[in-house]
């Protein structure tokens, strides 16, 4: 008899069934002892314990020896008959980590939420009110509960897996405005590190590049850990965002992750966008178009966006032309402009309007010498040689002031012997 066709709520006859299943598979001792160790547990109501030792199932053994149909087996037959006496957080994560389908995953969800809500309207003694509607107490109680947030951001993603966009508004719309003050948030970081997670999926699907990039970065920063596979994935995303984000001229935070490292090595078979972003970043026209060339070839997404590619790595040289220059000279010719980015003079001065239109420059064009004068540039990271450019231009500046100093001395000391 297989544990499908035994009584669920039967807990020690479920397991003892699994484990006789996992010895006839010749499974490692070391899994068929934890389901030894999840009965004792469950036996003597340790529910702190027994949520570590199935955290560790789910996470720690190598899910690719675990097949799927255990995974739903626990779930369902054991996790799903006991989930109150647990962390609710932890009973979500072990839901989504037993990978059922999305319809069935969004069903469970949605009955678990129920069941979470009438276990709190019992262990808090609410009733409804004689008309039929909640107690205003109660409604506040869910509305701060971390759990109940929690579920509603991972039904959110399951509406949105299942294109159910107007489902998914309808929850979020309550929920946004305790995640829109960033410094003052008591949530935790988990649920934090949820939202976020929601809100990317939603950008992404909706080819929200810009959002995608704040939200992917917010994201980062919130969640405690992610798996290998899971960072590549981000990783990827977060760059297709970069490039593609029409407000993105900033790549700093993303550059200084370890995140990127990910695709970093040679052997990556995604190696050639940690190349672009670098060479974007630091303005290099003829290393971005050669790997440019490369990523045309990988990924249909940038092919189909070339012409506002080409014309970001246009911008990102104005700006790196634009830093080579002296502190103190700051005015550069359009035909140097057009020279150097390799665009035709009569659209130099359009260039110039879109660089002070996205606020990454400041300054002033003299339009009848056709020069560019700068007066405030956006401050971004710097490569190596970049470093030295301006650490060049460091030293040309403290060699300009000492000469000052000197000038100064000699043709004012009787002056400044007198004060």
């Amino acid at each position: 008899m297989s544990a499908m066709d035994i009584d669920s709520t039967d807990i020690s006859t479920v397991l003892a069934t699994i484990r006789s299943e996992l010895d006839s598979t010749n499974n490692s001792d070391e899994l068929v002892s934890l389901f030894y160790q999840l009965e004792d547990y469950y036996e003597r109501k340790l529910w702190h314990q027994l949520t570590q030792q199935l955290d560790e199932f789910y996470t720690q053994y190598d899910q690719d020896q675990i097949p799927l149909e255990l995974k739903h087996k626990i779930y369902t037959q054991f996790i799903q008959q006991f989930a109150m006496k647990l962390n609710l957080i932890k009973v979500v994560d072990f839901l989504i980590l037993s990978k059922f389908n999305n319809e069935t995953s969004l069903d469970k969800l949605i009955d678990l939420k129920t069941e979470y809500i009438a276990y709190l309207k019992r262990e808090h003694n609410f009733k409804d009110n004689e008309d039929g509607s909640q107690d205003p107490e109660f409604v506040e109680l869910l509305s701060n509960d971390e759990s109940l947030i929690y579920i509603d951001l991972q039904i959110c993603r399951y509406y949105l897996f299942l294109n159910q966009f107007e489902k998914c508004d309808s929850i979020m719309s309550k929920i946004e405005s305790k995640f829109e003050d960033l410094t003052n948030n008591d949530l935790s970081a988990k649920v934090n590190a949820a939202y976020y997670q929601t809100k990317c999926l939603e950008y992404k699907l909706h080819e929200n590049y810009n959002a995608y990039y704040t939200n992917g970065l917010l994201f980062l920063s919130s969640v405690p850990s992610l798996t290998t596979e899971d960072k590549v994935k981000l990783c990827y995303d977060l760059c297709i965002a970069a490039l593609l984000g029409d407000k993105v001229y900033n790549f700093g935070e993303l550059i200084l992750h370890d995140i990127l490292q990910e695709i970093a090595s040679d052997e990556s078979p995604y190696n050639w966008l940690y190349n672009l972003i670098h060479a974007l970043n630091a303005g290099d026209l003829s290393s971005f178009n050669q790997w440019l060339s490369v990523a045309f070839k990988k990924s249909p997404q940038l092919q189909s966006h070339q012409v506002f590619i080409k014309q970001k790595i246009i911008i990102m040289a104005l700006l790196e032309l634009i830093s080579t220059k002296s502190t103190t000279n700051k005015r550069i010719s359009f035909k140097e402009i057009s020279e150097f980015t390799g665009t035709p003079l009569n659209d130099v001065e359009h260039l110039i309007i879109k660089c002070f239109s996205l606020k990454l420059i400041q300054g002033y064009i003299n339009q009848i010498d056709e020069i560019l004068v700068i007066t405030w540039l956006q401050p971004r990271i710097l490569n190596l040689k970049q470093v030295h450019n301006l650490y060049t231009h460091l030293v040309d500046w403290d060699h300009k002031v000492e000469q000052l100093g000197n000038l100064v001395h000699q043709s004012g000391g009787t002056v400044w012997a007198g004060i």
